[in-house]
């Protein structure tokens, strides 16, 4: 089953069964991790389009999107195809906003990209779009909203639910919102939140816990940990 881990601050992994891939940051190169044998450095594979960061990504078992980014911010979104990963990632229908430190998760059928800033206006997104990976060719559909705007926070799934954990700016917050992927249309729901207010953190998950590492309480500090959400009792 596939599930994203969204590295907010440089670049974003989506993740098939067997690979995982390193897109964006501060350039345009895709590194790819083989899981059966990690221990040597990634391999560089084809690039994104254009260099960018602060990115966000998510995927199915065939295939990587990669969002957004950049400051100011892109709607480009770029897809990876995983059997043929040394080619160049191919620019899909774009995001309905340009915008940068978004955070993305999705299903086995959709992706779903919430929040980010761009400069202009200088407060962040509450805006959640959702991608249609059989046809990703049309501008991304704008579903119901996070609680409120935000950026540089992080993300995961199981196959019916997204939750959105942390985020920045003025007060970073803690908040965890959960997006209902069979009615999202309406606006996320708050859950049980993180166990401190942090920002430029990290999320991953299975069918049944989301783990969100790292992060930043406030600059320049940073701490190491690690809180998870246990997806059947998500208000604790």
């Amino acid at each position: 089953r596939l599930r994203t881990v969204t590295g907010v601050q440089t670049c974003a992994l989506p993740i098939s069964a067997n690979y995982g891939w390193f897109g964006g940051g501060s350039v345009a190169t895709v590194d790819r991790i083989d899981f059966s044998n990690d221990s040597p450095s990634a391999s560089a594979k084809g690039s994104l389009s254009a260099t960018k960061y602060y990115v966000a990504s998510t995927g199915n078992s065939n295939y990587g999107w990669f969002g957004g980014g950049s400051n100011p911010g892109v709607s480009t979104v770029e897809r990876i195809d995983f059997s043929n990963d040394s080619a160049t990632a191919s620019v899909r229908g774009p995001l309905s906003l340009a915008k940068y430190g978004l955070a993305s998760t999705g299903n086995s059928n959709y992706g779903w990209f919430g929040g980010g800033s761009n400069p202009s206006p200088s407060s962040p997104f509450s805006t959640v779009e959702r991608i249609d990976f059989s046809n990703d060719s049309p501008t991304a559909s704008t579903r119901g909203p996070l609680s409120f705007g935000r950026r540089y926070f992080s993300s995961v799934a199981n196959s019916n639910y997204g939750w959105f954990g942390g985020g920045a700016p003025g007060p970073v917050v803690s908040t965890v919102d959960r997006v209902d992927f069979s009615n999202d249309f309406s606006i996320a729901s708050p859950r049980g939140p993180l166990s401190l207010a942090r920002y430029n953190l990290a999320a991953t998950g299975n069918s049944n816990y989301g783990w969100f590492g790292g992060g930043q309480p406030s600059t320049p500090a940073t701490v190491a940990t690690v809180d998870r959400i246990d997806f059947s009792n998500d208000l604790t």
